[in-house]
């Protein structure tokens, strides 16, 4: 009987790129109303500068910013970063790096939604409302949906930063969540359907 062997192929999560040849690691996210880019030369790798390129649609591609000057060490891995103030809001935005004259990395996706004071923010579009919560109080929690009365709409857990509000179809109003997450931390709000 031959043996057979089945290899898992694990694909690169949101927020990190593969890395190009001299890179270790190529990786980005949201901090506070920023997003923050974090890359690092392997050990004996060099380039003649970096620029910083950001996209909307991962296709077009504009400069925001450089490091010139020798990128590297022969002998020691070094780490740079980068700080995006302006990313564009409420979308995806793709960053990659022109390494010198070794070429670009591949494009590294990272979603960017500014935060309320309240530290979230609700998006709407035709599917209903979500709620993004900027910096978490914790990874796992239950969110329950009632209505202005106080009377439950709906319940569920959760496990993202994205929530969805109206997985059951309501009518136009104010609707209260509350977010209780497994450490005991909680997060509540109103929201409105036009």
């Amino acid at each position: 009987m031959p043996l057979v062997i089945i290899a898992l192929l694990v694909l690169p999560s949101a927020g990190r790129a593969q890395p190009h040849p001299l890179l270790q690691d190529f990786s980005g996210y949201q901090l506070g109303n920023s997003v923050f880019l974090r890359w690092t030369f392997r050990s004996g790798s060099l380039c003649e500068g970096v620029r910083i390129e950001r996209s909307q649609d991962g296709i077009i591609f504009n400069e925001i910013g450089e490091i010139p000057g020798i990128c590297g060490n022969p002998e020691t891995s070094v780490t740079f970063t980068f700080t995006d103030s302006l990313p564009v809001p409420n979308t995806r935005n793709y960053y990659r790096l022109e390494l010198g004259n070794t070429g670009y990395t591949t494009a590294l996706e990272v979603e960017f939604i500014p935060a309320g004071d309240q530290g979230y923010t609700i998006l709407y579009s035709d599917q209903g409302a979500e709620l993004s919560v900027e910096n978490p109080p914790g990874r796992k929690g239950e969110v329950s949906i009632l209505d202005i009365s106080g009377k439950s709409i709906d319940s569920y857990i959760f496990d993202q930063r994205r929530i969805a509000l109206t997985r059951k179809p309501v009518i136009k109003g104010i609707y209260l969540f509350m977010l209780r997450y497994e450490n005991g931390a909680g997060l509540s709000g109103k929201f409105i359907i036009p």
